[in-house]
């Protein structure tokens, strides 16, 4: 017997099936994703897409950062924080010079 509860559709994850109907399979789809929520100010489905995408590719530098500006825009600063000194340690460091 099964005793464990159904896991619960995230707001993005929601969203996405019911306007689309389907999610991402990869970090990119959950980038892109989180990149279209991004520019129409829901930040907070944009953070869950973008924490989709780092834990399927935790090298996704670009993720921390766009993440870290949704971040900061629903004032979540300790968040931002840490996405942003993610962003840092993982980019290419000629990209700073």
């Amino acid at each position: 017997m099964d005793t464990t509860e159904p896991q619960q559709a995230s707001g993005c994850e929601e969203w996405l099936m019911m306007r689309v109907g389907s999610m991402p399979r990869n970090s990119l789809g959950w980038f892109r994703c989180g990149i279209g929520f991004y520019n129409k100010k829901e930040y907070t489905k944009a953070i869950e897409c973008f924490e989709k995408s780092v834990e399927l590719d935790k090298m996704n530098y670009n993720a921390y950062q766009i993440m870290a500006r949704a971040c900061i825009a629903v004032n979540r600063k300790d968040e931002a924080i840490n996405a942003l000194k993610q962003s840092v340690a993982l980019d290419n460091p000629s990209d700073w010079y």
